[in-house]
């Protein structure tokens, strides 16, 4: 899905705990090879269609899971969530002097030696020309947060680049250039995009050229992407020869070619799934657990929800567990929060909404929505009848909605499920995205965090569309100065303190209702090595490690 946002920076002893599991163990390599392998030549299996190979018109989290192949960021992220250099030698940090004491200077040293896929020098000047193409107006991007207060960048040498901001903002270095970015943007090549006023329509977007471990070398739409091993990598040539990405969107088949063989590894598998596959001879389950929640987000605006109780009604009458047994097996992680149990920025004490229609039906008794006949609140002649938004083609979120369906008419509370391809419920304000237009009441949706708990463009006042994200058009000038205290200071216990109020005032004005952090199941031929799924942006850090 799209919307790959802001951000979480991940306590990492307690994540340790999480996903010590996953590590290969020594014995990865005795493992006999299956006689449907090939050796050198992975198969993979996903399920989306990518818009885009360019990460930074990217509008869906699959087109940077394809970038992790071909592509350069200034900074990764690994599987335990540490920050990891890649094409800047060192992450900038106070203790390394990469960062001035008044947070406004940020120096990035570059990696010497590294060339493009084509063979040209990468330098600093392909890193302020990237920065100028996600400022560049004709370009789509995703996002400028954080990329727009760059007061300066100067190309100090090959291998230096200053940036200055107009005022210190504590997650620059987790969201410039980086993969563990709300929209994490790869670093593009000047000499191969200058020649263009914009990239729209550049033949980078389907054929792209990077500095990555693979390259690109055919495209078929809807069918497949085939990568070959780049001889140059710094890293050094990575295990695999080739890798064929095939896309198939239908889970079933996807399944039946992971039970014939025909796929080595198959991404994102429905618990349900999963769940028909473990066992399977050569075929093994890896369960990680990801900075992805599902939410219902709700329209503040609409004339049946700007009551904040009749929001706390409708939290109190969804069952979060019931839900996550009967839509997942019970697999993900009930949440209270958008941050994470497991980051150190999840405050505790929140305000809770166990499962309880008797507080609900009280709730909207006292609003002024009384039952009909019918068993339909209304009020003032209005029927209590939300539009209930999600994306079509998604099993899982119809599921889901159906039941949300059920228990909110146990209390009086009506909703018609609207189902939307995701390119039109998440699209931009001009192509008429239902999000951005606030052609909804409720929508079960999904977003997935970064490496810094900053989501102030989903929430502050000044971001509500055109300006940002905040479809939910929740305006509390409390929550913006709590944002904008933890945005400013670099100093981690501030900035909990801050993160702190801010989930308060979510969980009590509820524009958004968590309901639980997701749990990546990947199938995965047992001959498959090194496959350390990452917990931010995306699962797929170490592709140059992988071998069969």
């Amino acid at each position: 899905m799209p919307r790959f946002f802001a951000i979480v920076l991940l306590a990492v002893a307690t994540m340790s705990l999480c996903v010590s599991c996953t590590r290969s163990s020594p014995q990865a390599s005795l493992r006999r090879t299956q006689s449907w392998t090939i050796p050198g030549v992975l198969r993979i299996g996903v399920r989306q269609e990518p818009d885009t190979l360019n990460p930074l018109l990217a509008q869906q989290e699959i087109d940077v899971d394809i970038s992790m192949f071909w592509a350069g960021y200034l900074i990764g992220i690994d599987d335990r969530n540490h920050p990891l250099p890649e094409l800047a030698v060192a992450v900038p940090s106070l203790e390394n002097g990469g960062i001035s004491k008044d947070g406004r200077t940020i120096v990035y040293r570059l990696r010497h030696g590294v060339r493009w896929h084509d063979g040209a020098p990468f330098t600093a000047d392909d890193v302020i020309f990237t920065w100028r193409a996600v400022m560049n107006a004709d370009n789509p991007v995703p996002s400028r947060v954080g990329y727009e207060l760059i007061q300066s960048i100067e190309r100090r040498s090959d291998d230096t680049v200053i940036v200055r901001l107009r005022r210190p903002y504590a997650p620059f270095v987790s969201i410039f250039l980086s993969v563990s970015a709300s929209y994490p943007y790869c670093v593009l090549p000047k000499h191969m995009l200058a020649r263009y006023h914009d990239v729209n329509h550049a033949a980078f977007n389907t054929m792209p050229l990077g500095t990555g471990p693979y390259r690109v070398v055919r495209y078929e739409p809807h069918n497949l992407i085939r990568f070959e091993a780049n001889a140059g990598y710094w890293r050094g040539r990575p295990r695999l020869k080739q890798i064929d990405m095939r896309i198939v969107p239908n889970d079933n088949t996807l399944a039946t070619l992971m039970r014939t063989h025909e796929l080595d590894l198959y991404f994102r598998v429905p618990h349900i799934v999963a769940k028909t596959l473990r066992g399977r001879e050569g075929v093994t389950i890896v369960s990680s657990p990801f900075t992805r929640y599902v939410d219902i987000g709700f329209n503040t605006r609409s004339d049946l929800l700007s009551d904040v109780r009749v929001r706390r009604a409708i939290a109190l009458a969804t069952d979060k567990r019931a839900l996550n047994v009967k839509v997942a097996l019970g697999a993900d992680i009930i949440t209270d929060s958008d941050q994470p149990r497991f980051s150190w920025a999840h405050a505790d004490n929140l305000p809770q909404y166990a499962y309880d229609p008797r507080r609900a039906t009280a709730l909207l008794e006292a609003a002024g929505w009384h039952l009909g006949a019918d068993g339909v609140r209304r009020k003032g002649g209005s029927a209590l009848r939300l539009n209930l938004a999600g994306a079509s083609g998604d099993s899982v979120s119809i599921q889901a909605r159906e039941l949300l369906q059920a228990q909110w008419r146990q209390v009086g509370v009506d909703s018609d499920i609207k189902s939307y391809p995701s390119n039109i419920l998440f699209a931009s304000l001009p192509d008429g995205g239902v999000e951005m237009t606030g052609h909804y009441d409720a929508v079960l949706e999904s977003f997935a965090n970064g490496a810094d708990p900053d989501e102030s463009v989903l929430f502050e006042c000044r971001w509500q569309p055109p300006a940002g994200e905040n479809v939910y058009r929740f305006c509390d000038r409390a929550l913006d100065q709590a944002e904008e205290a933890a945005l400013r200071s670099n100093v981690e216990a501030t900035r909990k303190a801050a993160y702190a109020q801010v989930q308060n005032i979510l969980a009590s004005e509820l524009p958004i209702l968590p309901l639980w952090f997701e749990r990546y199941d990947f199938a995965v031929n047992s001959n498959l090595r090194n496959f350390v799924p990452a917990h931010v942006a995306s699962p797929f850090w170490n592709t140059w490690m992988w071998q069969i």
